[in-house]
């Protein structure tokens, strides 16, 4: 099948890692369009309002684009992760010249990102969503009348995947995810819990250095961490903590939040000893006894921590385990064959 692949394209981004494994795989004719090559980044504050009045311009260059592909290449799909820069108006132009549109998205909730958004997710022939729950809630809890599919992520054998064990590891405990209120309150109770005990901490990811002084003085933070320096952080830690937000309120209503994230993976193939945020979804992944063990609780995990940081031999035992069960079965060629078995089932019928 004929496909153009529409996402952003930078290393360690789940966008590029489905793309180039779906460009792998024997049954895909694959050409993309990298998003963001068309909306610049910006770090100074007086770039912000400069693209901000800009947008809609480089939107438009990014649909003139995909649209000239489309024109020379006619696929069959034309592919698009999450489509945050995509409107509702141009999913129905694409869809006006014979093309199926596919959104693959990745977030636990489409109405998290304002109204255009929200629209636009909802004019797409079909929705490949990472999350378990979404197929049978997108009708009754999301609004939408499109057809939704289920096929989870994973993680990238290119990038994650280490064979051997870490040699030498800094810290005690490790977490990399981008700061949440939700990460937040579990990491400052856990400070409380384990203030007794000389526990080595280190904090990766967006956001966290705004609030680093709500936390111990001798906590190490590193800000935001992609690509490499993302995989040899994590692989630092005798002990990585894998949360999630189980719940998220969008406008007022609660929502269903994350039951797995990214690195519900990547921290298996990374060879990474972890405890995890326990969910049903979770525990049909991972054997929690002899793999990853699970936590409900700050209370909970900072109980593990302190009975595994002792026990080197079983941390590793356990790591093994998780990392045999993940490069089997969890990596993003396994994912991008159920997303084209999806597809090929979509264009028989």
């Amino acid at each position: 099948m004929k496909i153009i692949y529409v996402g952003e394209s930078w290393l360690g981004s789940c966008a590029r890692s489905l793309k180039e494994a779906l460009a792998r795989n024997s049954q895909v004719d694959l050409d993309e369009v990298n998003e963001d090559h068309f909306f610049p980044k910006h770090r100074a504050k007086w770039l912000r309002g400069i693209h901000r009045l800009l947008r809609q311009s480089y939107r438009q260059e990014l649909y003139r684009e995909i649209l000239a592909r489309v024109a020379v290449f006619q696929p069959d799909y034309v592919i698009v992760y999450k489509g945050y820069s995509l409107d509702a108006n141009f999913v129905g132009q694409l869809r006006s010249l014979g093309v199926q549109t596919v959104n693959i998205y990745p977030d636990c909730s489409p109405h998290a990102h304002g109204e255009r958004h929200r629209k636009a997710v909802g004019a797409y022939d079909l929705v490949i969503s990472t999350k378990s729950f979404h197929p049978a809630l997108w009708q009754s809890s999301y609004g939408y009348a499109n057809t939704c599919a289920f096929v989870p992520q994973g993680y990238d054998p290119n990038l994650h995947l280490v064979a051997s064990p870490p040699v030498e590891q800094l810290f005690d405990v490790l977490l990399i995810a981008n700061w949440r209120i939700e990460y937040g309150d579990l990491m400052k109770r856990l400070a409380v819990l384990l203030e007794r005990h000389q526990i080595k901490v280190g904090i990766g990811g967006p956001g966290w250095l705004q609030h680093r002084s709500e936390f111990p003085a001798d906590w190490v933070f590193v800000g935001a961490m992609v690509g490499r320096s993302y995989v040899e952080w994590l692989r630092q830690g005798k002990i990585c903590i894998a949360p999630v937000t189980r719940e998220v309120v969008i406008n007022g209503a609660r929502q269903h939040g994350d039951e797995d994230t990214t690195r519900t993976y990547e921290l298996a193939a990374a060879h990474c000893f972890f405890i995890h945020r326990r969910t049903d979804f979770v525990k049909t992944l991972y054997c929690e006894e002899k793999e990853v063990p699970m936590f409900d609780s700050p209370e909970e995990l900072a109980a593990k921590i302190l009975y595994y940081l002792p026990r080197s031999e079983e941390r590793s035992y356990m790591a093994g385990r998780a990392n045999m069960r993940a490069v089997a079965f969890y990596s993003t060629d396994s994912r991008a064959a159920e997303v084209v078995t999806v597809l090929s089932e979509r264009l028989a019928g």
